[in-house]
């Protein structure tokens, strides 16, 4: 078994995998902030 390809695999698939998680979490996050941030100061000055 080659395992030099293995763990080339493993480690391209493992990065994906963070990028992909970090894309699903950080982005909604952002875009709930921003919607405080600018609703609760719209709606804070009433």
């Amino acid at each position: 078994m080659n395992f030099r390809a293995v763990r080339a695999i493993y480690l391209f698939e493992m990065a994906r995998t963070w990028r992909t998680l970090l894309q699903s979490v950080v982005s909604p996050v952002v875009s709930t902030s921003l919607y405080f941030v600018v609703f609760g100061s719209a709606i804070g000055s009433r």
